[in-house]
């Protein structure tokens, strides 16, 4: 895959820039369009932690997680939804468990597509697995089983791939700790982004060989920690200014995957996504107050503003009173979206 540069912004004026509707739409799963018109939820989760023991656990855990999410979306009369499966370990470590993770997920979408007509579709986003005790083995035996874990899912049923790669993270920490704005620059701006160049051009590859969209990435790793060692008002440990430089420094980070091949819907964890919309005016996913089951931010309205996919980041799957975590959350992320 070839490289290529954004050299201007996709909108003349930031008011044309909003929720629901994007300057290049992305076709994706079952009917479903997204940035074309409408902001679609996308829910994300975990599972809990003694379902990894076995891949056959591992299956019936995202079957029931899959069933309960579609069951919902019908049942409350929402017309399309976005199922995002982030990795455990053991799905990208041993890649046929991701493969059969999301077989499972998509029949199960497509009985719900047939029989009720609700738009949806499956992101996959396998772990960045190269990280080491101390370094990031960025090339090497890791990365082969990290690029068939792609290949695994996206001939199986996934129809959006995505990843938070780690590039120039060890640099990152070390810099972060020392309030060292040239090393934080060196490890997300050059590190991340010569990494991104890299990785998007395979993944784009693959995407493109099994007719599925090779969605995008975040800065997950490095500017969300900043975010998050920053915290809230009564935090000192790190200043808002520093976390605010990262999240700024990550945006050309996170575009270097649509200049390699990705063509959204961004990843909802990178708060740097209005700007890579603003330049390349893909469609993207983001998270705010409806994902505080999984952290507290505080601009948890703002980020809003121009999202395509609205998402709760991360909730692990059990009970709740009003249903499973799952379809509580998917319900208000919904309501949100509508």
């Amino acid at each position: 895959m070839t490289v290529n540069r954004y050299t201007k912004m996709a909108y003349a004026s930031a008011d044309d820039m909003i929720f629901g509707k994007s300057p290049n739409p992305v076709k994706a799963g079952l009917d479903l369009e997204i940035g074309a018109g409408y902001t679609t939820p996308e829910v994300n989760y975990a599972p809990r932690p003694e379902a990894g023991e076995t891949k056959e656990k591992l299956v019936k855990e995202y079957e029931r997680i899959t069933r309960d999410i579609m069951e919902r979306m019908v049942q409350v009369g929402f017309p399309a939804v976005v199922l995002e499966t982030e990795h455990v370990q053991q799905m990208t470590n041993n890649p046929t468990w991701g493969g059969e993770v999301a077989n499972a997920q998509k029949a199960i979408m497509e009985d719900y597509h047939d029989e009720y007509g609700i738009k949806c579709a499956l992101r996959h986003t396998p772990g960045d697995i190269r990280e080491d005790r101390d370094y990031l083995q960025l090339r090497g035996e890791k990365y082969n089983t990290l690029m068939e874990s792609f290949e695994e899912v996206a001939s199986n049923g996934a129809d959006l791939l995505s990843i938070e790669t780690m590039g120039g993270k060890e640099v990152f920490d070390r810099a972060i700790l020392r309030n060292d704005v040239p090393g934080m620059l060196f490890a997300i701006g050059c590190l991340g982004t010569m990494d991104m160049e890299y990785i998007w051009q395979d993944i784009a590859g693959i995407a493109k060989k099994n007719n599925v969209v090779a969605a995008g990435d975040t800065d997950c790793a490095q500017a969300n920690t900043a975010m998050f060692i920053a915290g809230g008002l009564l935090d000192k440990n790190l200043a808002h200014t520093l976390a605010i430089i990262a999240r700024a420094i990550s945006a050309p980070r996170s575009l270097a995957a649509y200049e390699a091949g990705a063509v959204g819907p961004g990843k909802d964890c990178g708060y740097e996504n209005t700007i890579v919309k603003s330049i390349a005016g893909v469609p993207i996913a983001q998270e705010g107050k409806t994902s505080t089951c999984a952290h507290s931010d505080v601009m948890g309205n703002l980020v809003m503003q121009c999202c395509d996919l609205w998402s709760n980041e991360s909730v692990e799957y059990h009970g709740e009173f009003g249903g499973t975590t799952v379809q509580c959350w998917s319900e208000s992320l919904a309501y949100d979206c509508a």
